[in-house]
């Protein structure tokens, strides 16, 4: 291989690495625990997914981290919200987060059997987080269904939450046992 031969080859491969190094980019800025501003951050998910050249697992993640801080803005239009997370779930069934934020904007829309589906799923893909119990025993509390609920707050307690939430779920037990008497 002659020299130009081989300078040639080395460009064309920079070129035509150069969008993936860009795309790898989106997907860190997107996925980042960092502070980033809202913008950026959407900007760098609707890359990732328009890109179309991400894993099924980063454009899930993408859809979902969309929506979750797209849903920060007060005036964003909910319907495109659970449509983002909607679609983060049909690419990754396992995204046990989608899950739990779909169940908050089920919840909010006072769509509460949707919003315990969606949460009976997260703690089926994680049973060990007590957050998910404590979530859906709030919405089975606003379904008035206080015997699901109550069930819901014990099994938080068995999976040791921290001891402010702890004595807080207790409260709640208490309360829900006085209104089923």
């Amino acid at each position: 291989m002659t020299s130009t031969t081989f300078k040639a080859l080395a460009t064309a491969l920079f070129l035509f690495a150069m969008p993936t190094l860009a795309h790898a980019g989106d997907i860190d800025d997107c996925r980042s625990k960092e502070q980033i501003p809202n913008e950026a951050r959407i900007k760098a998910c609707t890359a990732v997914i328009d890109g179309k050249q991400a894993s099924t697992t980063d454009t899930a993640y993408a859809y979902y981290k969309r929506a979750m801080v797209g849903s920060a803005n007060p005036n964003a239009d909910q319907t495109l919200v659970m449509a983002d997370v909607s679609k983060a779930i049909e690419l990754d069934p396992k995204l046990m987060e989608a899950y739990a934020f779909r169940a908050i904007g089920y919840n909010r829309a006072m769509q509460y059997d949707k919003a315990v589906a969606d949460l009976t799923k997260a703690i089926e893909i994680a049973p060990e987080r007590w957050g998910l119990y404590s979530l859906r025993a709030m919405v089975n509390a606003q379904k008035k269904d206080n015997k699901a609920a109550i069930a819901d707050f014990k099994a938080a307690l068995d999976h040791n939450p921290p001891s402010t939430s702890a004595d807080m779920i207790r409260q709640r037990i208490t309360k829900l046992e006085q209104q089923t008497q």
